[in-house]
């Protein structure tokens, strides 16, 4: 790839997700304007894409034709988005591949069913088809709506019936049942820059079987066994990750099964529990690609 004097970036935020999450864009910009790069925040909500003039574009409310940067760090989830940048030469962190994978709890479990990866049962559903038939499953079972975030859309079913009230009160038309793991009430969050684990931790709900930290959850640091590093690093030799979190929870014998791959992942836990920096890992994983 040419070399590059001094690269242009963008932080992308909507402004709803940015107010509260303020001090790690402001981390970025701290360590993103430099003698390799400027980076600026600019927010999604104030960019209209599309096409003029038979060819794609950017362009502000006022339809003026913005400059473009060299690369953005995506802290959207918009993988239409993603492409469109990348259809006009702009490299995307993470790549819209893998915002549109990871984003799609069905889609990330048939990318990890392709390793041969641990996971607990697990069911591609929609509305239409779970209210024709009743199906066999193990109960209870856990409803996950495909593009759900932070637990939020997370759901406890004990039979059929609630799997049914459940499904038709969600917003999205697909969504994943699966079953409830043997050893439920923690998980591992694993870091990852690139093709690097960077760090880990271990989260454990208050009560019930969701342990994220915004749903009132604690978090300790966590160190990764030799097996469960291998089974990590499966992964990511699988995936052109920029900065991800992959989270596992645990089978009876406290074996890692795969849950999911947050794409726009945040690093509070981490933050609390290590000292890395993992702001500072993935800028200089951004720069290695432009080979700075």
């Amino acid at each position: 790839m040419t070399r590059v004097s001094k690269l242009t970036g963008w932080i992308l935020y909507r402004k709803d997700h940015y107010r509260t999450n303020c001090a790690f864009a402001q981390r970025f910009i701290d360590i993103g304007n430099n003698n390799k790069s400027s980076l600026k925040l600019i927010f999604k909500d104030d960019i209209y894409y599309g096409v003029r003039n038979n060819s794609l574009c950017l362009t502000d409310s006022e339809g003026n034709y913005l400059a473009k940067p060299d690369f953005v760090i995506n802290r959207t989830i918009d993988p239409l988005f993603s492409k469109q940048l990348e259809a006009l030469n702009i490299k995307v962190f993470n790549s819209a591949e893998i915002a549109e994978i990871c984003n799609d709890k069905s889609r990330t479990c048939l990318e990890i069913a392709k390793l041969d990866i641990p996971m607990v049962n697990t069911l591609f559903m929609d509305k239409k088809s779970i209210t024709e038939k009743e199906f066999s499953f193990e109960y209870p079972a856990v409803i996950k709506t495909v593009g759900g975030r932070g637990g939020k859309e997370v759901f406890l079913a004990r039979n059929y019936e609630e799997i049914c009230k459940i499904a038709l009160s969600i917003p999205d038309e697909r969504f994943v049942v699966q079953e409830l793991s043997s050893n439920p009430g923690r998980d591992v969050r694993v870091f990852v820059v690139g093709k690097e684990i960077v760090g880990a931790v271990i989260r454990i709900s208050k009560d019930g079987f969701k342990a994220n930290l915004s749903l009132g959850g604690s978090c300790e640091p966590y160190i990764l066994s030799k097996e469960e590093r291998n089974l990590v690093m499966k992964i990511i030799q699988h995936f052109d990750f920029g900065m991800v979190g992959i989270d596992f929870i645990f089978d009876e014998k406290d074996r890692f099964l795969f849950n999911e791959i947050e794409d726009v992942a945040g690093s509070r836990t981490l933050s609390m529990t290590s000292r890395v920096d993992i702001v500072s890992l993935y800028m200089e994983h951004i720069y290695k690609t432009f080979g700075l």
